[in-house]
Formats: structure tokens, sequence, C-alpha cells
């Protein structure tokens, strides 16, 4: 199309941008629902969701460089953005953590982001091994929340 075509569409850049990062969020998410369609325990589901979105990291580096990378503007945006997530993972650990969830949900995403931020700033560690080290750390979590949400 057109440059004035385009701009028919999008009135600024960051109408632009913020379409572009909402678009690659909803990819993901499909790609996340995709990867746990038949998947019944929580702690599987929260595997998933850790290893999806980091490889999706490791797969596409420059593209989370850009999202990762913009200033506070953007805050608002992110913010969207992580409640998609946190919303899927909530609805996946309330069976085993009841209304502890949502806490559980908003932590775990916010660890997540850090997590590509690592990623994407340093090679201390190989993807494979903060994959592993985050799936571990957040299932460590689950299972004590599972238990205290027993007690």
């Amino acid at each position: 199309v057109g440059l004035g075509t385009f701009y028919l569409h999008f009135k600024t850049k960051n109408e632009i941008f913020i379409e572009l990062i909402e678009h690659g969020a909803a990819e993901l998410r499909r790609t996340l629902g995709a990867a746990k369609a038949g998947v019944h325990t929580p702690a599987e589901k929260l595997k998933i969701t850790i290893d999806t979105i980091l490889d999706a990291a490791a797969e596409a580096p420059e593209l989370f460089r850009i999202v990762f990378g913009h200033s506070p503007a953007f805050l608002d945006l992110m913010v969207r953005v992580h409640n998609i997530f946190i919303d899927d993972l909530r609805d996946d650990l309330t069976p085993a953590v009841g209304e502890r969830a949502d806490a559980i949900a908003h932590l775990t995403i916010g660890m997540l982001s850090q997590a590509i931020s690592w990623l994407l700033a340093s090679r201390d560690l190989s993807h494979a091994e903060l994959k592993n080290i985050t799936v571990n750390f957040a299932l460590g979590g689950l299972e004590r929340a599972v238990r205290l949400a027993a007690s």
C-alpha cells in the first residue's frame, strides 16, 4: 500500500508501534493456547507458559528488545500486554491455588519479564539454562503455594 493509504489507518508512528506490539502479543497468546491444549495440570501449564515465552524471546530477540527497551511512555501498553498473559496464567493456576492464583500469575509474569530482559542483555547463561532455572524456580513456588492452599 502507499504511504498515504497506510496513514489512513494509522495516524502516528506510535499507533503503528502499539498495533504491532498488540498483534505480536495476540500471536504469542495463540501459540500458548495451542501448546497448552489438552494439558490439565496447572504445573505443566506453568512450565509450558515459561518455556514458550522464553523461546519466543530467544527466537525473536530484536522484537523483544524493541518491546522491553522502550521508555515509560509505553508503560500502559506493557501493562496491557502483561495483563493478557496474567489473565491466562491466573485461569491455569486457580484450580490448584484458588485465590492466590492472581498474585502468583502477576509475580510469574514479572519474573518472566525480567528473565527476558536478562536473556537479551546477558550471555551468562544459555537459553536452555535460563529456561531450566526459571521453570524450576516457578514450579517450586507453585508446589509450596498448593500446600499452603490445602492447609
